[in-house]
């Protein structure tokens, strides 16, 4: 029986199945190849090899992942095998990606590389959002809280965070993760019934969580609400975790003290060393406001060369 031949979707030309990658496609059931042969797929790979964008672009067209620790392995066992330097890569991918641990895998199922998928999310939150944040924010945010959030879903799990750390001790590891898990359940709960969701199992999640990090009401020890309102403990706690704000001008320096350390210590060295900075002319210029001329009148006497005064 002859062997049913298909026909490709771009290029129209029937052929043989061997002329098809593998597919397991709920969509390629019926011949179990896709659709495209793997001439045009070739043809299409060439018009722009270097660009990983474009490659993306064709697996993501035909539905198959892209995994980037294969594709780089595939790159190297395309140059092992090429005699003339004009490496297959994408035929070879093909066929890694055609094995039996990844040939269910469709393009949902997609790998890529940490920092190029945090820059890609990165740029699409900061163009969907209104918010004054830096690209620098973002990524702070998604190392915290995760991906797949919107920028104001991280602002609003940021500020709670601030504010929970503010109210309680916070002083290690496992009790910022508790706060970290506190926040996205109390998320859940708010989306939920935005959306009119039950939340019956999320407040119990809730309540397990607000019970394992003691931040009950019932479970605040006495001690606990004392150092929450020592002032040296919230000293501790500003200047670790969220630093003083500079102060007013007439605040920074009333005892003077900074300004005689720069004047007289540093300025004099500085005048000593011969070296010219602005602590040596502050020093200059202190000194000024200090030093008495001796006055020097209009009319003095003159002196003749036989020592007689005219």
């Amino acid at each position: 029986m002859a062997t049913q031949k298909i026909m490709c979707s771009c290029c129209g030309k029937v052929q043989v199945p061997t002329q098809f990658y593998k597919s397991e496609s709920l969509f390629t059931a019926a011949t179990g190849k896709l659709t495209v042969c793997k001439t045009c797929l070739q043809t299409e790979y060439k018009k722009d090899p270097e660009n990983l964008k474009h490659v993306q672009n064709i697996l993501r067209m035909i539905d198959r992942p892209f995994i980037y620790d294969i594709w780089t392995a595939s790159i190297e066992e395309a140059k092992t095998k090429s005699k003339n330097g004009d490496a297959n890569v994408f035929g070879v991918y093909m066929k890694n990606i055609g094995m039996k641990d990844f040939i269910s895998k469709n393009w949902s199922d997609s790998e890529y590389d940490f920092k190029d998928d945090q820059e890609h999310t990165t740029k699409m939150l900061l163009a969907k959002s209104n918010e004054d944040v830096t690209p620098e924010d973002i990524e702070e945010f998604i190392q915290f809280w995760g991906r797949g959030l919107s920028v104001e879903d991280y602002l609003w799990l940021q500020n709670e965070y601030i504010d929970f750390t503010n109210r309680y001790e916070c002083d290690s590891k496992g009790m910022e993760l508790l706060i970290n898990q506190i926040c996205l359940t109390m998320l859940d709960i708010r989306k939920r019934r935005e959306n009119g969701e039950k939340v019956d199992q999320q407040q119990k999640t809730l309540q397990d969580l607000l019970g394992s990090s003691n931040l009950k009401p019932v479970q605040e020890s006495g001690a606990s609400g004392v150092e929450q309102e020592t002032f040296g403990t919230l000293i501790k706690k500003y200047e670790n975790e969220r630093p003083i704000p500079e102060p007013e001008p007439r605040w920074k320096d009333p005892d003077k003290i900074g300004k005689y350390i720069k004047v007289f210590f540093l300025g004099h060295l500085s005048r000593m060393l011969g070296i010219k900075n602005e602590y040596s002319e502050e020093y200059w210029s202190e000194m000024q406001k200090h030093t008495v001329e001796e006055p020097v009148d209009d009319e003095e006497d003159e002196v003749t060369e036989n020592g007689l005064i005219q």
